[in-house]
């Protein structure tokens, strides 16, 4: 993010808000469904903190995203 150009301050606004969806030690490991279901959940609040940030911080925030989706749908495809 950083290499991308993102401001420190949004940058450590995803991060808090990552950590909040971290598995827990003491945590059974999660199944399919519901990794999906966080991951869901942390990427709509992520989205939502985003909005809030400078208009450059959004805009480079998409261009990541994107390149992010198209990386998951080339390894989507290899499997």
């Amino acid at each position: 993010m950083t290499a991308a150009g993102l401001s420190p301050e949004s940058i450590e606004g995803i991060l808090k808000i990552a950590a909040t969806y971290k598995k827990k030690d003491d945590e059974p490991e999660r199944d399919a469904a519901t990794s999906l279901a966080i991951i869901t959940k942390m990427i709509g609040e992520t989205n939502e903190y985003i909005k809030g940030q400078s208009e450059a911080d959004q805009k480079i925030y998409a261009v990541i995203i994107e390149k992010k989706k198209a990386e998951l749908i080339e390894a989507a495809k290899k499997q």
